[in-house]
């Protein structure tokens, strides 16, 4: 027969197990949210978390308390609330490389003519941390603080290129999801892509992420040869042409080159 200290104990750890799992909860809801293109109702949440909607409205209650979630009063679905992005602010890990890259960006904007984007790279993608736009009305979507996947994307396809053999050889077991009917799916094709990109120094994506996109990108080292950024031009197909991006690539290069020596 159990003794009350061990029913104590007992009782403490169900408690804390149970906790870890509401953060936990908490936290996969906070991501559904951030993810979501527009505000989300509690209900889709629920069926996307696999949570039933008890548990989800409780657990949003709890988000919305604390100013991370906010309902929107027009849908009455839930996008992400202003404490979050208070706390995000605070710091901010890539100030200084904006802020030292910004007008090469802005050159290359003038003389193009297109959206110039500057990403970092990230374990699962690339992450888009300053975006220039055109002064079009037809122009990419907006990509900043996006991750973006790496087999379809100009940087994303530089960032695959300087993997050791055997990283790369993991990425490529795995299913290449198709995001348009040019993505490539194929491991030995994409393959030969990277071949090109090493040889080239520049990386392209044609149609490959959106068919109506298309995109160059080089990248960017510090003072070491570690690789700390990109730097992509992109912009509609239809006036935005693969020979047009090819002939860039010096430009590319060079603007790239213009950023490292901003970060000595």
């Amino acid at each position: 027969m159990e003794n009350n200290n061990q029913i104590t104990t007992k009782q403490a750890v169900n408690k804390e197990s149970s906790s870890v799992q509401a953060v936990e909860r908490a936290l996969v809801l906070l991501k559904f949210i951030g993810e979501s293109s527009s505000p989300i109702s509690v209900g889709d949440l629920a069926k996307q978390a696999e949570l039933n909607r008890t548990t989800a409205w409780r657990l949003i209650g709890t988000l919305e308390n604390q100013g991370f979630v906010e309902k929107d009063p027009v849908s009455k679905g839930y996008q992400l609330g202003y404490a979050l992005h208070q706390l995000t602010s605070q710091h901010d890990p890539y100030g200084s490389l904006i802020r030292r890259a910004r007008r090469t960006l802005e050159e290359l904007k003038e003389e193009v003519g297109e959206t110039v984007l500057l990403s970092v790279p990230k374990h699962d993608g690339t992450l888009t941390i300053d975006q220039i736009d055109t002064d079009h009305s037809v122009r990419l979507v907006d990509y900043t603080h996006t991750i973006s996947p790496l087999h379809c994307t100009s940087n994303g396809k530089i960032l695959l290129s300087l993997l050791p053999k055997k990283e790369l050889n993991i990425v490529l077991e795995q299913t290449l999801k198709p995001f348009s009917k040019y993505t490539i799916t194929d491991p030995e094709e994409l393959r030969k892509e990277l071949d090109k990109i090493r040889v080239q120094k520049v990386g392209t994506s044609i149609g490959e992420l959106d068919e109506n996109e298309n995109a160059i990108s080089a990248p960017i080292f510090d003072k070491n040869k570690n690789l700390v950024a990109f730097i992509t031009l992109g912009g509609p197909s239809f006036r935005l042409s693969k020979e047009a991006l090819l002939l860039l690539s010096d430009r590319m290069l060079e603007a790239a080159k213009k950023i490292e020596e901003q970060l000595e």
